[in-house]
């Protein structure tokens, strides 16, 4: 009698362990589901989050920020067309005016030219260098434009040429450097331009 109550004893015991492991299971379970829906959730919100969201000027690389202020600053704001978009170019130091010419002076600085494709800009390229002091370095060619080095086009050849009009005798001299500080604008107005960049 004593052996069947024992027998009895272990056996209630082993179906409470066993009830105990399927609940124990079964939350994980259910856990794991619930963990993996919410993962799916979180990442369908930030698709749609990143999908809705506007662009930001932190978005872009400083260099094309910077080369957009530049650019706003001395072209102002009827520059904005997104029709016509924006490159920048960067030219080492010691590189010619006018490549094509042997007796052409050098930028002593490394410099960036941004520049437009609209043809029927006669001003479509900037040129100038940062300093660390938060100003700019901008390069006028000595009869006063702005453009010394047209904007680079790439033949289906592969052969470089320089785009718009410009002088010979533009190259040959060296541009005159005005320091310029170059104002904050507004974020809309930069942030139009910046995209303008390609």
């Amino acid at each position: 009698m004593k052996k069947l109550i024992w027998a009895l004893r272990v056996g209630i015991v082993l179906f409470g362990v066993c009830l105990v492991w399927e609940q124990v299971q079964l939350e994980r379970h259910t856990s794991q589901r619930r963990t993996y829906h919410q993962r799916r959730l979180q990442r369908s919100t930030a698709a749609t989050f990143k999908a809705i969201r506007q662009p930001q000027l932190s978005d872009f690389p400083a260099a094309k920020v910077e080369a957009a202020q530049v650019w706003l600053h001395l072209k102002g704001t009827r520059v904005i067309n997104e029709a016509t978009p924006l490159h920048i170019r960067k030219i080492a130091a010691g590189q010619r005016i006018q490549p094509d010419d042997p007796h052409s002076a050098v930028y002593h600085h490394q410099m960036t030219q941004i520049y437009s494709d609209d043809l029927q800009d006669a001003t479509n390229s900037v040129i100038y260098a940062r300093n660390a002091d938060n100003t700019v370095l901008v390069a006028h060619s000595r009869s006063g434009q702005r453009s010394q080095v047209g904007p680079v086009a790439h033949s289906r050849s592969g052969q470089r040429s320089q785009v718009g009009p410009v002088a010979q005798n533009v190259h040959t001299a060296m541009p005159a450097v005005q320091k310029m500080k170059i104002p904050a604008k507004p974020s809309a107005t930069l942030l139009k331009v910046v995209q303008l960049i390609i």
